[in-house]
């Protein structure tokens, strides 16, 4: 209630003077807004799912669940709340088209909470416990992803695994 109280009247204080316009332009620069009736009281809010944290060039960005950057990433806090993309290539403000192409295959096992980072290139993930599993193929993984989630508990943190195709996980290296 103290919040919408706030907004209300840095909103009205902001926007009343009469002198004080709000000038919006007829196209907008951003490609993450599109097809809106936008006038001088609008709030815009992207409701786009977020699926992770893409990193690139020493930046950070919220990433959707199509590809689309949402926005840079300056609170720590994202970085509990989703995984970490790694060794990403963008087009714009998107992931490239194989990027995308691995994000939709993804999406069910992003959503277990399991996942902490996903290598796009080297083809790796290192889950919740710490545990890297690299495989030939991002099907492999999402194939046997449900006998991953049955078998955490015996994998040991900080060791390396190898998944096949045919689902057997086979220990590479750990302490």
């Amino acid at each position: 209630m103290i919040l919408v109280a706030m907004y209300v009247l840095f909103f009205m204080k902001t926007f009343s003077n009469p002198g004080e316009t709000v000038i919006v332009p007829e196209t907008i620069a951003h490609n993450l807004i599109e097809n809106f009736n936008i006038s001088r009281k609008s709030i815009i809010i992207d409701s786009r799912k977020v699926a992770g944290i893409a990193f690139n060039e020493e930046n950070y960005y919220l990433c959707s669940d199509d590809g689309s950057l949402v926005s840079s990433v300056l609170n720590e806090e994202f970085f509990r709340l989703y995984p970490l993309f790694l060794e990403v290539k963008l087009e714009g403000l998107q992931l490239s088209e194989k990027g995308k192409e691995i994000l939709s295959l993804l999406e069910p096992v992003l959503n277990s909470g399991l996942v902490s980072t996903v290598f796009f290139e080297s083809k790796k993930v290192i889950l919740i416990k710490g545990v890297t599993i690299s495989f030939r193929d991002w099907r492999d993984f999402v194939n046997n992803f449900e006998m991953l989630k049955s078998q955490i508990d015996f994998l040991e943190p900080r060791s390396e695994y190898f998944l096949t195709e045919s689902g057997i996980l086979i220990k590479i290296r750990g302490d």
